[in-house]
């Protein structure tokens, strides 16, 4: 039952015309971790989506949490999830895509990972 848990998660928060929930994306692993503040993971994941062309709409502030909003077009939202944890920060994305079709409604794709690729060698870099 407990493999089965994440799985129900999943489909039970993608329904058509929704976004992912974020206790979905809070579920899975971080895609990487950092010891940094989360105002400069914040900066930097606002300056690398600029410059891939990406317009950041929104800095949600989820409890102690954050998440960037950003879209380029009106077909492709990316979102940044950046989570302070002691004085460590976890950083999970996904990517979700305008359905046209059958659905109509957003489609989760996969992880941001160009996007978080280089806020990684951003970071490390400082």
């Amino acid at each position: 039952m407990k493999r089965l848990f994440p799985l129900l998660m999943v489909v039970a928060a993608c329904g058509p015309g929704v976004y992912t929930r974020a206790e979905v994306v809070y579920a899975e692993p971080a895609d990487h971790v950092y010891v940094v503040p989360t105002d400069r993971v914040i900066v930097v994941t606002r300056e690398v989506l600029v410059q891939r062309g990406y317009v950041v709409y929104r800095v949600e502030n989820s409890g102690p949490n954050r998440i960037v909003w950003a879209r380029r077009g009106d077909d492709e939202v990316v979102r940044i999830f950046v989570t302070p944890e002691r004085e460590r920060v976890l950083v999970r994305s996904i990517r979700e895509v305008h359905d046209r079709g059958k659905h109509r409604g957003w489609v989760r794709r996969d992880r941001a990972e160009d996007v978080v690729t280089d806020i990684d060698v951003r970071l490390r870099a400082h």
